[in-house]
């Protein structure tokens, strides 16, 4: 159920913006740092937060960014808690109770936000329930956050990485952008570990020019996809 509902997210917009840092490949943690900190002033953290709460459709990929790559610089519970906490969400989820599911899932997602499995799994259940505000809130979440991680790298080139803050992310990025991994390699750095994927996909061409060829079946092709997951600072 959950990969035909990451299929119904191909409204996300894969166009990289403009991004806070001057390098858009890079991430600027000084400037993470100062806003994950600051919580007094419209680009601190907590604003952007309850903005990307009420209203994420009013935010740039910049401010996206802060609020995705900012949770590198908040103490919280490591990755195997936050898994074991989404245990009952899952179970509700498996059994179809969508309902139940979505109160455990909100109340999650107010621990972390920007969690981004949580967030399709919750569009998931308000699209079986057809809670249209909850569809509509949850759509623009999930295009601000693609846009910002794609506004820091495509990941075509290994200096070029898809950056994402969990393993989970990763594999969750990948279903969003409908990529099929064939194989990996990893690599680690001193602040992440990069995933070298090998990527298959579907050459669906039917024919060369304006000849259609009815008996081509369709082939696979092969590519690079080089996603960097990042340590918490």
């Amino acid at each position: 159920m959950l990969k035909k509902h990451i299929l119904t997210l191909t409204f996300i917009s894969i166009a990289a913006l403009s991004s806070f840092a001057q390098n858009s490949n890079e991430l600027d943690t000084a400037a993470l740092r100062k806003a994950v900190q600051d919580t007094i002033s419209p680009e601190g953290y907590k604003t952007l937060l309850r903005k990307f709460n009420e209203a994420p459709q009013y935010l740039y990929a910049n401010e996206g960014a802060v609020l995705y790559y900012g949770k590198l610089f908040q103490k919280g519970p490591d990755p195997f808690q936050r898994i074991a906490a989404k245990k009952t969400f899952n179970e509700l989820m498996l059994q179809k109770r969508f309902n139940e599911a979505i109160i455990e899932g909100e109340r999650l997602a107010k621990a972390d936000p920007v969690d981004l499995k949580l967030l399709v799994m919750l569009m998931a259940a308000y699209i079986e329930i057809k809670k249209e505000a909850g569809i509509n809130l949850t759509k623009a979440k999930l295009q601000l956050l693609s846009n910002a991680i794609l506004s820091k790298g495509k990941g075509d080139t290994d200096s070029t990485t898809l950056k994402v803050t969990s393993v989970e992310d990763e594999y969750t990025v990948m279903a969003m952008l409908k990529l099929n991994g064939k194989s990996r390699r990893s690599e680690s750095r001193i602040n992440s570990n990069i995933d070298h994927w090998t990527i298959i996909t579907k050459d669906d061409s039917k024919g060369w020019g304006f000849v259609e060829d009815k008996n081509r079946q369709p082939e696979d092709k092969e590519s690079s996809l080089y996603v960097e997951v990042l340590r918490p600072y």
